[in-house]
């Protein structure tokens, strides 16, 4: 990753997998649209019993690699996305989880904290 660089973690939770991915995939196009630096499926290097060598891709997780000057249009972007969505999201920077199956109106208010509390650990 370069200098001056984060990643910062997606996940669309859910039970169906092929779903999950699908709802991956059209946030990724939205995330895509901002000025991040990229936007990629997360990978393990865990591979399961009887698979091919190599990484697996973890289902519904997205890689997200930006400036941290970036991270509150990332934020505004996956609320957006989120209020047209009928799933909740789990976001994590720099190993901080927020996760928001909640209102509109409480996201906006967790989402504002939780960039408060980056912008104080900065």
């Amino acid at each position: 990753m370069e200098p001056g660089k984060m990643d910062v973690r997606v996940a669309v939770p859910g039970a169906d997998p092929e779903s999950v991915q699908d709802l991956a995939f059209d946030l990724r196009r939205a995330i895509l649209d901002t000025d991040v630096d990229d936007v990629r499926p997360a990978t393990t290097d865990a591979t399961p019993a009887g698979a091919k060598s190599g990484a697996a891709l973890t289902v519904g997780v997205l890689v997200v690699t930006l400036a941290p000057t970036v991270v509150e249009g990332l934020m505004t972007v996956v609320s957006s996305w989120l209020s047209r969505q009928p799933r909740d999201v789990e976001i994590e920077v720099d190993g901080q989880r927020l996760r928001v199956p909640v209102t509109r109106q409480q996201r906006d208010e967790l989402v504002a904290a939780y960039l408060r509390r980056l912008d104080r650990e900065s």
